[in-house]
């Protein structure tokens, strides 16, 4: 008697089963994983990016004491980090902000960046969700040159401003070497 009844529930859970409409678990793409800014500066593939362009470069840690409406203190007050890279003594590097953004607020900046003279750009070989570039060539107020670029990419905005850049080629390992310093979530 108890095989015929565990026969029958088995029986009837195969039937019930087979009627159901699972549907594989979704597989993971780049359009949607989710990504997390790092939390350390301390990034061997960003230091060299930054070494290979100016030989000498280190992780320059820094005491920041952002001023409200900067993009420093926009980064820094989304849970984000700044990084500067670079030859201290000298004066020359670059800095790279990491944030956490939706895509309201991305664009809320993108149209101050555009505003301020910034213009779109795809930067070559990557996927990145949108990105601006400071016009090629630019100089900043105390007329040291200035070349810098924002993206946004699987919800984190990346930030990269240097003095010894002067274009997008230059540019793109350190792009690269930021981007790949994500976690996924």
């Amino acid at each position: 008697m108890k095989i015929r009844v565990f026969s029958a529930l088995f029986v009837a859970t195969l039937f019930l089963s087979g009627c159901s409409t699972t549907q594989p678990a979704p597989t993971e793409t780049a359009s949607n994983a989710t990504y997390l800014a790092p939390t350390t500066c301390e990034l061997p593939d960003l230091v060299k990016s930054f070494d290979d362009q100016v030989e000498g470069s280190v992780y320059v840690p820094t005491e920041w004491q952002p001023s409200p409406g900067t993009d420093l203190y926009d980064a820094i007050n989304n849970g984000g980090i700044a990084c500067t890279y670079g030859i201290q003594v000298a004066e020359v590097g670059g800095t790279v902000l990491f944030a956490a953004l939706t895509q309201d607020q991305w664009d809320k900046k993108k149209s101050t960046w555009l505003d301020f003279g910034q213009i779109s750009i795809d930067l070559p070989g990557l996927d990145e969700t949108d990105a601006v570039i400071l016009k090629e060539g630019s100089t900043g107020a105390d007329e040291m040159h200035v070349w810098g670029v924002n993206l946004y990419i699987q919800g984190v905005w990346i930030s990269v401003n240097a003095s010894f850049l002067q274009n997008v080629d230059e540019a793109m390992p350190i792009i690269k070497a930021a981007v790949n310093s994500l976690q996924k979530a």
